[in-house]
């Protein structure tokens, strides 16, 4: 049935996504409505972008959505990018919030099979929403479908015309790789490869790096001298067809305020990529070759550090609480935390 806008929806904000092609046929309209009966089925998760309303005018779709005041994952890893590696906690809560955003996905019967930074949307509260449903599929996935997403992205399977849930699991191994190595992914070449065998020997440590212990403000931006040179701190990957030029700049910064009440050591998980649960030994479980050997995604949301994250955290994924969360003392005195050894 076709839909239209309804009037108590303009005291609201929110964005409509406009189909690029009219529909050619009854098959290609089912293939697109599917997005509409997704996202219906989706509805209620906070890590899910909310439905609101859809309708077909000149046998286009348009899908009227929530609208998130932040933009997307994609640019903000840009912008701090630029700047510095994240902060380990910011790190390790997107790390949690899109496993339980995919956990809804896939208990719900459903594989989304494009997950990227730039379908990643951030609300005003900092807390990450998976949208853009445009290659989704129901589970299992039927034969002959169009779930090929970008290359930085997908895992070795996808080119061989398997969709399965195990899909999702390498992107969001991918997109940590990303976040935590600091790096611009490649989109061919040796490196591709190589990332595709499992091999993450091109890559820096995603537990550790000089940026770790940085002194950050309120914001979570980096402090440093008064005069510093700036050097964009995103690495390359080679086989990218991405400019590798870097260039150098003078940054004249204000004094800024330091973020109090966080916690000074940091869990043994965040620092020690030898530890069972570093996110260098997490995401070459996920990333594994062979789809079967990968985790699925209830395991990485259960995972200890996961866990120890959603019970320390405050706020959404993209807002500064530390290097390594708040204070033991800022916690809730009645919440049972668990204390992992420090040392």
């Amino acid at each position: 049935m076709t839909q239209s806008p309804s009037s108590h929806s303009l005291t609201k904000r929110w964005v409509v996504k406009k189909a690029k092609k009219p529909f050619t046929g009854p098959k290609d309209r089912e293939r697109k409505m599917l997005e509409v009966d997704i996202l219906k089925s989706l509805r209620g998760n906070e890590h899910i972008i909310e439905f609101s309303n859809c309708w077909e005018a000149n046998h286009h779709l348009y899908i009227q959505t929530e609208y998130c005041e932040n933009g997307n994952l994609k640019n903000f890893l840009s912008e701090t990018g630029d700047k510095a590696r994240l902060d380990d906690f910011r790190i390790w809560k997107i790390l949690l919030e899109l496993s339980s955003g995919v956990k809804h996905i896939h208990d719900s019967g459903f594989i989304h099979l494009d997950l990227k930074p730039a379908n990643v949307f951030i609300d005003w509260e900092g807390v990450l929403k998976i949208g853009d449903f445009g290659l989704a599929s129901t589970w299992p996935a039927p034969r002959g479908i169009d779930g090929e997403g970008d290359r930085e992205y997908i895992g070795p399977e996808i080119l061989r015309g398997q969709f399965d849930k195990p899909a999702d699991v390498f992107a969001l191994g991918m997109i940590m790789v990303e976040i935590a190595g600091n790096i611009i992914l490649p989109d061919n070449g040796a490196s591709w490869q190589r990332l595709r065998n499992g091999d993450l020997s091109d890559l820096p440590s995603l537990t550790f790096s000089s940026d770790t212990t940085l002194e950050r403000d309120e914001s979570g931006d980096p402090i440093l001298d008064e005069e510093a040179a700036i050097v964009p701190s995103h690495e390359m990957l080679f086989g990218s067809d991405h400019d590798d030029e870097t260039s150098q700049a003078l940054r004249k910064l204000s004094p800024r305020r330091h973020l109090t009440d966080t916690l000074v050591e940091p869990p043994q998980f965040m620092v020690d990529p030898e530890d069972d649960g570093a996110l260098d030994r997490i995401v070459q479980w996920m990333i594994s070759p062979d789809p079967e050997a990968r985790p699925v995604i209830d395991q990485i949301y259960h995972l200890d550090g996961v866990q120890w994250v959603y019970r320390r955290r405050r706020a959404g994924a993209t807002i500064y609480e530390g290097n390594w969360g708040p204070a033991d003392y800022v916690l809730d005195p009645e919440q049972d935390v668990d204390m992992m050894d420090t040392n």
